[in-house]
């Protein structure tokens, strides 16, 4: 009985041994895997923790803040909500354009003179500084030439 136990045992072992052969992998394999998994989990983006959270809301606070004084000392404070920049050459960029719309705007809205808007023998005279021409403008209304 002992033999035929014996037996059994070693059968059972040795189909143990072959499935587990089957299922095993060589050892280039193994190490080639593991490189390419070690290498995937190295791309994979940590999670930030919440102290690495709030100094990324802070600094945001702080830009927010930054571009608001900004807009403000160069008198655009109240385009600040229709300002979206990410860093200060955007900020920069976006203050120059309001400048240069501004300025444009400033010189179409100006005051511009109703009216005879050319100008007379006597004032073209007294821009050269030309007396003679200015007397000869004077007189020629008295005497009509």
């Amino acid at each position: 009985m002992e033999e035929i136990n014996q037996v059994n045992e070693e059968v059972e072992t040795t189909e143990q041994v072959e499935t587990e052969a089957h299922q095993t992998v060589s050892k280039a394999d193994y190490d080639a895997l593991k490189a390419q998994l070690e290498e995937l989990q190295g791309k994979i983006p940590k999670e930030p923790t919440d102290a690495e959270i709030n100094l990324k809301k802070r600094e945001k606070e702080l830009f927010d803040k930054e571009v608001n004084l900004t807009l403000k000392e160069n008198g655009f404070g109240q385009f600040t909500p229709l300002i979206k920049v990410q860093n200060t050459d955007e900020l920069d960029n976006a203050i120059k354009l309001l400048q240069e719309i501004y300025k444009q705007n400033k010189v179409n809205s100006s005051y511009i003179p109703s009216g005879s808007t050319s100008t007379t023998q006597y004032e073209e005279a007294q821009a050269k500084k030309d007396a003679q021409g200015m007397i000869s403008a004077k007189l020629s209304k008295l005497f009509g030439k």
